[in-house]
């Protein structure tokens, strides 16, 4: 199964509808192709909430008529956070079934229609109605993790800061990201604090965006190698653990049984850092990283762009940006701009086998994608 073609949007606060968007990132995705090859089986759009955000439903039909795609097969794919990573793994199962030969795939979220208070409410509905009703919300949820990990690891303050100061630089050399400055771990520990020890610099902003991207059995130079997909209890408090997700570990043991690979053959990393602290945790459940080592990984280099394992290039949901519905779907563009040697000034060398982890909830549901240059 292979990837064609993909394309994005510049990732911020934008003036355009959350359908125009989406058919910006689809026409990004179809425009170099053959004209022969613009001929889709089926559409696949993937948003979180466009319901409550943007006050819209019935999103395939629609972005079918807005792409002149009619008549087509069309689904709207939800799964929080997970969407894009979802509506991908979607499109591998109808093409692999021989229902479809080809599938376009667009997801984006419109996220600036809210304030942020609107917005916080509605994340927060990803999270049990008893854990909301004491006061729980998404940030203080990680700060609970992030104290956890501190705690038992020894991480401090200043070491969490590096990953934002890394995250902003690779931002900085992307052209669709969100965030084009970089800043410094003094800029980090200045920031208002959100959830303690969680400040500014250390959460995703709120972004719109859409990408897109092609998925065929026809021969290209990206393939999709392995997926992994699980999900996990909904209650924070019936966690095995609070230093980890579950859910992120099984999906990557999928992926990499799928893929044919250990975690030491991956080149490239894209891994769903809304919070700082996320990077970490999921590096290491992710087995890329011995547990509470990635932070010494990251000072010594290791992740950054000339490093031997670099993570979150395009500059992570951090810095790039966080459209929730498009998050997934973002990393997938990044990953196949990198095997095919087109992330210009971020573009890491020798680049072969890229991994996409996406969660979905806050680690109750996580999917895993390895994608591999093609032989």
């Amino acid at each position: 199964m292979y990837i064609s073609s993909v394309g994005m949007t510049k990732f911020g606060i934008r003036d355009e509808s959350l359908a125009e968007l989406m058919r910006e990132a689809a026409l990004n995705a179809i425009s170099d192709l053959h004209s022969d090859k613009k001929r889709f089986d089926c559409l696949i759009v993937g948003a979180m909430n466009p319901s409550e955000i943007t006050e819209e439903d019935n999103l395939g039909a629609q972005i079918a008529d807005e792409l002149d795609l009619t008549p087509i097969p069309a689904f709207r794919i939800e799964n929080a956070p997970a969407t894009g990573s979802t509506a991908l793994h979607q499109a591998f199962f109808f093409v692999s079934s021989g229902i479809y030969e080809r599938v376009l795939v667009v997801t984006g979220e419109k996220m600036s229609e809210k304030s942020t208070k609107e917005l916080s409410a509605l994340i927060s509905k990803l999270m049990p109605e008893e854990e909301r009703n004491l006061g729980i919300t998404m940030p203080a949820m990680t700060a609970m993790m992030a104290r956890c990990y501190m705690h038992k690891f020894g991480l401090n303050i200043e070491d969490l800061a590096h990953v934002a100061v890394k995250n902003h630089y690779n931002a900085s050399l992307n052209p669709n990201a969100h965030f084009q400055k970089k800043i410094t771990v003094e800029d980090v520990l200045s920031s208002s604090i959100i959830s303690d020890p969680l400040r500014l610099y250390d959460c995703a902003p709120i972004s719109d965006g859409a990408a897109a991207l092609v998925v065929t059995l026809e021969k290209s130079e990206v393939e999709i190698a392995g997926l992994g997909h699980e999900a996990d209890c909904l209650y924070y408090q019936h966690r095995d653990g609070f230093s980890s997700f579950l859910a992120s570990k099984k999906a990557a043991k999928k992926a990499y049984s799928m893929a044919k690979i250990l975690p030491k053959n991956v080149d490239i990393v894209e891994t769903h850092d809304a919070f700082t602290i996320l990077e970490l945790i999921n590096t290491e459940d992710l087995c890329l990283f011995e547990r509470g080592k990635s932070i010494e990984a990251l000072k010594a280099g290791v992740t950054s762009l000339n490093g031997d394992l670099p993570i979150n290039p395009s500059g992570g949901l951090k810095a790039k940006g966080h459209p929730i519905g498009a998050t997934g779907l973002a990393q997938i563009c990044e990953l196949f701009w990198q095997l095919r040697g087109e992330a210009k000034k971020r573009q890491i060398e020798d680049a072969n086998v890229g991994l996409a982890h996406n969660i979905g909830g806050f680690g109750d549901n996580a999917a895993v994608t390895i994608l591999k240059r093609a032989d």
